[in-house]
């Protein structure tokens, strides 16, 4: 989404969270689940009349900040299951509904006030009352955080030590004011290796019908392809996968795209080829290109949307074999 803002020389600004695992450690949290930019008022008609349209053209879905913040800014969401709704299920096995997660923007509307502090337009997100001179933001700074490149505050070290304190000694996980975690004069390397630690013993990370012996046996064979039914979950199409050891996984059903990114994380050494059948999961496939090796689609109509929403990512129609169904 940002290389989106980019894209239409939108002027924002990267911080809060992830800005405090890059002072950290030049990582993001391990456990946030969004990103958080302020765009300052001179910018809102080009992100509302250009870059928002764009996104929802692209299959992004864009709801503006609820009451009692109206007016303070947007939610962008990607890889929504229901563009009403982040808590729709998909099923991961028999009887087993889990919900699809999300990737999210949250875009902060920010105005400066007489004093030269920033300010959202709604008083909403915690950035409000901190006392954020402008002069710490523009014109900002590039850095490079994971695997993607963000325009942050100039003065991105003063603003986190200003608003979170010592981050490499305290952890603090919170999520506007409800805090969860907060551990105080904490070593960042030991606690980052004990929360590995206990997500390895306390999430199991595979399907039901998938052991860890049985998937470390898996050797995939280059010539053998396997086409999961449109109705398969992910622990039906894990187990066979496993069981017939294909090189080549063709996915079929509409909400089967969803599943890619896991596909590929269990099974690396497989070709994921995926059939696009409507609007919706052009749009999922372009979100989820990164884990599919190739395209197929039911019609020509389908194809476009898809070629078209690649303009979203940055990349050509090239970056990936397609054909014609």
């Amino acid at each position: 989404m940002l290389r989106v803002f980019e894209r239409h020389k939108l002027e924002y600004f990267l911080f809060a969270g992830a800005i405090v695992g890059y002072v950290r450690n030049g990582r993001m949290p391990p456990w946030n689940d969004d990103l958080d930019v302020i765009i300052f008022e001179d910018q809102i008609k080009l992100f509302e009349t250009v870059v928002l349209p764009f996104l929802r053209d692209c299959g992004y879905v864009c709801w503006p900040v609820a009451a009692p913040y109206t007016g303070g800014g947007y939610h962008i969401l990607a890889l929504q299951q229901d563009a009403n709704s982040r808590r729709a299920p998909i099923e991961l096995a028999d009887g087993i509904p889990v919900v699809v997660p999300w990737a999210q923007v949250d875009v902060f509307y920010t105005r400066v006030d007489a004093a030269g502090f920033i300010r959202n337009l709604s008083n909403w997100g915690m950035y409000h009352t901190k006392q954020i001179p402008e002069t710490w933001v523009r014109p900002g700074t590039f850095v490079h955080l994971d695997s993607f490149r963000a325009r942050v505050f100039s003065n991105y070290e003063d603003d986190i030590w200003h608003e979170y304190g010592n981050v490499a000694s305290n952890i603090v996980v919170h999520s506007h004011d409800k805090v969860s975690l907060k551990l105080m004069g904490s070593d960042w390397e030991k606690f980052e290796f004990d929360y590995d630690a206990l997500l390895s013993t306390r999430v199991r990370g595979l399907p039901p019908s998938v052991s860890r012996a049985r998937l470390a046996e898996f050797v995939p064979e280059a010539r053998r392809q396997y086409e999961a039914p449109a109705g398969a979950n992910f622990d039906f199409i894990s187990k066979m996968i496993c069981e017939d050891g294909p090189g080549q996984v063709t996915l079929t059903g509409a909400d089967q795209s969803f599943w890619a990114l896991d596909l590929k994380r269990l099974f690396p050494g497989v070709k994921l080829d995926v059939l696009i059948s409507s609007e919706k999961e052009a749009k999922r496939a372009v979100h989820l290109r990164r884990f599919i090796d190739s395209v197929q689609f039911s019609d020509s109509g389908v194809r476009h949307i898809y070629e078209h929403c690649l303009l979203a990512g940055d990349v050509t129609s090239n970056s990936r074999r397609s054909r014609s169904a």
